[in-house]
């Protein structure tokens, strides 16, 4: 049997679970349930901080050229 890297989702959406490894099918519930619980949470990403609009950017390009 093929080693599968634990940080790769890709088998676990490619391939049958029946033919996965037992620690790999288990180690994805415990991700996809962390997951599940983080969103109920309001989890917000590391770099999930609020972008200037285009707006706001053209009328800071139009302050610094007058």
């Amino acid at each position: 049997m093929k080693k599968i890297n634990h940080n790769d989702l890709l088998p676990w959406f490619t391939q049958n679970h029946g033919t996965l490894p037992a620690a790999y099918v288990n180690s994805c519930k415990e991700f996809f349930e962390w997951l599940k619980q983080c969103n109920k949470e309001g989890f917000k990403a590391p770099g999930d901080k609020q972008q200037a609009t285009s707006d706001k950017l053209t009328q800071r390009k139009t302050k610094n050229n007058e």
